[in-house]
């Protein structure tokens, strides 16, 4: 299946506070996983589907960040979109539209990593014609869970279980209807509510590797996770086969 979107926009713009740690003088987008930055990795993976043009929306640090990519020797295409330190994920995203070629586009953030297959998003955000498709994924508890029976027994204890609820994992295909919603405020707060007042906003479930790094927990866990070579690679079988829509 070839993808039709062209481009994909990374939202890379955040101060990464709870990673204060690394972020002090480094974009977080640039925190290294194994030897190379993690928003490298998420463009190697968009890049194994065929899509290598990208927006990179920077604020923080932007300057590194486009630095980065001005001595990379990657054959991608890299356009740096800068709508200031103190922007909204909505001021970043409206600021990117111009230099997005075609109707949808992927958007993505710059510290999730997933295996997730693009083109699964992509039928679901055609098929339902939705302004939104995001990734919804079920991230792991990061505490033991207990099974207890009525009268206090432990039947089980299960180490970071996947929780029962569905996030959004970002990896989203987005059409430029956007705009009519970015005014509304906070991207998934004020402009998802926008959206699915009209019916907009879908979500395709993936149930294959996912991880956010937005502790330096998360960090380590990730390096961890190269260095054993347990690394997020394109397989479409770990999608499954249903969508939910968060319309109705």
């Amino acid at each position: 299946m070839t993808m039709q979107i062209e481009q994909v926009v990374i939202l890379a713009g955040g101060k990464g506070l709870r990673l204060h740690e690394l972020t002090y003088e480094t974009p977080k987008a640039l925190a290294p996983i194994a030897d190379r930055p993690i928003i490298w990795h998420i463009m190697r993976h968009y890049a194994a589907y065929g899509l290598r043009r990208f927006v990179v929306c920077v604020g923080a640090h932007g300057q590194r960040i486009a630095e980065y990519f001005a001595r990379s020797s990657d054959e991608w295409e890299v356009e740096i979109s800068d709508a200031g330190t103190e922007a909204t994920k909505s001021e970043r995203i409206a600021a990117a539209l111009p230099m997005v070629r075609g109707d949808q586009f992927m958007l993505t953030y710059g510290d999730d990593l997933s295996d997730v297959d693009p083109r699964r998003v992509e039928k679901l955000a055609l098929d339902s014609r939705s302004t939104v498709t995001l990734t919804a994924v079920r991230p792991r508890s990061p505490f033991g869970v207990l099974d207890l029976s009525p009268d206090g027994k432990i039947s089980a204890f299960t180490e970071k279980r996947p929780m029962p609820q569905w996030i959004n994992g970002g990896y989203m295909v987005v059409h430029k209807q956007v705009e009519d919603f970015l005014h509304l405020g906070e991207f998934e707060q004020e402009v998802f509510g926008g959206l699915i007042a009209v019916d907009k906003l879908h979500a395709w479930r993936h149930t294959g590797f996912w991880q956010a790094m937005n502790t330096y927990k998360d960090y380590v866990e990730l390096n961890r996770l190269a260095a054993r070579g347990l690394w997020p690679v394109a397989h479409s079988d770990r999608c499954d086969s249903g969508a939910v829509g968060t319309g109705t």
